[in-house]
């Protein structure tokens, strides 16, 4: 090996060498500061039509993103009475699966998620209904809802 030769490949290796430690690292995630409150609308109408009546739901989708094995609190206030679905979200590619559904105006709990993809699903009970719902997180106990 010549003298050139040699020189090419000691400056190759160091430039290879700094550009891998020059790698940008990955942007950081957004934290969440607890507690967060989520505005909600929530609807329902039944109309008639020469079919018969016809229910014009507008169920609302709440995402989550929670820590796994970790309890996540949460409270829902609602002027309307609603009936509320939770879901773990294991992929995108598959179905969501039922953790608990409760109906009322007022309710505060928590979970310990298995998975770190949660869906809250909103919908209102009685028909001629709407209204916006308070949807409250945290990483720490709630106090207990009081109905509006």
């Amino acid at each position: 090996m010549n003298k050139h030769t040699g020189l090419v490949s000691v400056t190759l290796a160091l430039a290879l060498g700094l550009l891998a430690g020059c790698s940008t690292p990955p942007p950081p995630r957004p934290v969440v500061v607890y507690p967060v409150t989520y505005d909600v609308p929530v609807g329902n109408t039944q109309v008639s039509a020469s079919a018969g009546p016809q229910n014009l739901n507008i169920s609302s989708t709440q995402q989550v993103t929670a820590v796994v094995g970790k309890p996540l609190y949460y409270q829902i206030t609602s002027p309307v009475a609603v009936t509320v679905s939770v879901y773990e979200r294991p992929s995108p590619d598959t179905g969501r699966v039922l953790l608990r559904e409760f109906q009322g105006t007022a309710f505060t709990s928590s979970l310990t998620p298995s998975v770190s993809a949660l869906e809250f699903v909103f919908s209102v009970k009685e028909s001629n209904s709407a209204g916006t719902l308070k949807f409250t997180l945290s990483d720490r106990p709630l106090a207990p809802a009081v109905s509006p």
